[in-house]
């Protein structure tokens, strides 16, 4: 008889934890019986037919206060689907549905709770203030000790949860998986892209605060006498802040927004550089399926993730401050700093050699990460919960 698996997640639209929980599901659709459910039915990724959802009926855009408060309702709710469709485990993806997983194993679940941390928790509440900070502290400390498993994307995150927040629990690391034979596909479909000399720098994500597109402009303003062009491709919060900020600096015959499309693949393997700009991250999937799609790459330095996949024999709590480091599979860079940030775009743009080696190995780095071999370990997970 299968195993009855719950995924918990907000929506599954566009984003990395979103595109793990598409693969998982994909994955497990003939080993599993799986109920996918959402804080909102926002799908953007095609689902087997045979997959149940269900939707917790919440405002697609309600702000922070507003789900964390509903948390203890939210996780009744929950309890009580798991408890209709006897879960044998309820994974979930992201910090609220963390607590609510949680939280519903303090009500009295009988169902095995496993939570995904996706992001490096310290450097996430840099972005938060006042109230809701000290709430997510709190929440996080009382509520992750509860789980039956922790599964982080990296060590560093797994590092900073038991040691600056002194949460006690079994943990895995877990990085994030990639479809390469997909990628491969879709890589190849048509797209209406320049095809001129021009070098062409690509980014990939949601415009928000912690992605930092800001500085890469900065940092593309001081190498816009060379032959290159700045491509980026997302949606969201902070476009308009960042058009306006194109238009300042005289940069709209170089820099342009690709409209937004839920296969990058085609426009990275037309692209001749990928420039992660972050932060922090937890363990970008971008990067990932850039280097999936032959793409050098640049990163910022940045907790957690870029280290672990761009420099593997390194400290990963290591971070770079005045320099840029030119590593196996990469080029990282320091966080916020358009000087350092600028020097290595030039010279990935000069340096042939680097940049053709470059080409090469990211496709070896990227094959670490194939599905194949990262659902073997989130099945382990599961399976050792019985």
């Amino acid at each position: 008889m299968q195993k009855k698996i719950f995924i918990l997640i907000t929506t599954l639209g566009t984003g990395g934890a979103e595109r793990v929980v598409s693969l998982l599901i994909q994955e497990w659709k003939d080993k599993y019986d799986i109920t996918l459910v959402l804080f909102t039915e926002l799908i953007e990724y095609e689902l087997p037919p045979n997959i149940r959802v269900i939707s917790l009926n919440q405002p697609f855009m309600a702000n922070g206060f507003y789900t964390t408060f509903k948390i203890p309702f939210l996780a009744f709710k929950f309890y009580k689907l798991c408890k209709k469709y006897q879960a044998d485990i309820s994974i979930s993806f992201l910090k609220r549905p963390n607590y609510i997983n949680c939280l519903g194993k303090l009500i009295g679940s009988k169902t095995k709770v496993i939570i995904s941390e996706r992001s490096h928790f310290s450097e996430s509440l840099k972005s938060l203030s006042g109230l809701e900070k000290r709430m997510s502290i709190f929440l996080t400390k009382k509520l992750y000790p509860h789980a039956d498993l922790i599964i982080t994307n990296s060590k560093v995150m797994r590092s900073d949860l038991e040691n600056n927040f002194k949460i006690q629990a079994k943990y895995k690391v877990i990085n994030n998986p990639i479809n390469l034979s997909l990628i491969e596909k879709l890589s190849a479909q048509e797209v209406i892209f320049d095809d001129d000399n021009a070098f062409k720098f690509i980014n990939v994500g949601a415009f928000r605060k912690e992605k930092n597109q800001a500085i890469l402009i900065d940092a593309f303003y001081k190498i816009k006498h060379l032959n290159v062009k700045l491509y980026f491709l997302g949606h969201r919060f902070l476009k308009q802040t960042l058009i306006e900020k194109i238009k300042e600096m005289q940069l709209e015959s170089q820099v342009f927004f690709l409209d937004f499309d839920t296969n990058p693949f085609k426009y990275f393997s037309k692209s001749d550089c990928f420039i992660l700009s972050s932060d922090f991250e937890g363990f970008p999937n971008t990067l990932l399926e850039a280097l999936a799609c032959g793409l050098p790459v640049i990163s910022t330095d940045c907790l957690s993730g870029p280290r672990e996949i761009l420099a593997p024999e390194t400290d990963p709590q290591h971070q770079i401050k005045d320099h840029i480091e030119i590593t196996d599979f990469g080029i990282l860079v320091p966080v916020n700093n358009a000087k350092y940030l600028s020097q290595a775009m030039e010279k990935i743009v000069e340096d042939k050699d680097l940049y053709q080696r470059l080409k090469i190995d990211s496709k070896k780095r990227a094959a670490d990460f194939d599905v194949s071999k990262i659902m073997l370990q989130f099945e382990n997970a599961i399976e050792n919960q019985f």
